[in-house]
């Protein structure tokens, strides 16, 4: 579903497939060939989100921006299931894994891995072609070996069963039920008074 607010409507791209249980709201741009699966809820009712191409953000992941903030999920970055990002910046590439949250003023760098279950907590910086672990995260080692090349493919594999689901006719731009909420009246309730 797609929701207005405040006069912004999500601006999704002809070539991404976003599930129809996933829910945008607001300032939300998804780029090309990027894919938002189902359960995934981006709220940008007060700030920005910015989905990169052939960026994946997976099943119940949420996305949050506050006001006049911007989250950014790079090119070819993934977002694992369950995880949370609210006012952060992820690079193209990186990995964040499932049930993992990256908070306000967060960097995490290009090709990065955040393993599931860490917190990138505010105002951290993952380093580009690391693996980060932990509550709080911190680095591990240099991404390398079979590590590497898994974060490098995850990107293509979920293009590449998003245009599955597109080629079954799930996810297509025009079925996306889309919601104005432009600012109405507010409603007076009254209490029912006594006979």
């Amino acid at each position: 579903m797609l929701i207005e607010y405040r006069g912004k409507m999500p601006r999704v791209s002809a070539s991404a497939f976003v599930a129809p249980t996933a829910l945008l709201v607001g300032d939300v741009d998804v780029g090309e060939d990027a894919n938002v699966w189902f359960g995934a809820v981006l709220r940008a009712d007060n700030g920005t989100i910015r989905i990169g191409a052939r960026a994946s953000i997976q099943d119940n992941a949420v996305v949050h921006a506050h006001e006049s903030a911007v989250t950014s999920v790079g090119e070819d970055a993934t977002i694992g299931h369950c995880a949370v990002l609210e006012n952060c910046v992820i690079e193209a590439g990186a990995l964040i894994g499932s049930n993992a949250v990256v908070l306000e003023r967060a960097l995490v760098g290009e090709h990065a891995v955040v393993s599931a279950g860490s917190v990138v907590t505010v105002g951290s910086v993952v380093d580009p072609h690391v693996i980060a672990a932990g509550s709080p995260a911190v680095t591990r080692r240099c991404l390398e070996g079979l590590a590497a090349d898994w974060s490098e493919h995850t990107a293509r594999e979920h293009v590449a069963m998003s245009r599955d689901y597109l080629r079954d006719g799930i996810g297509l731009p025009l079925q996306h039920e889309v919601l104005s909420t432009r600012r109405r009246p507010p409603v007076t309730v009254r209490a029912k008074t006594p006979s």
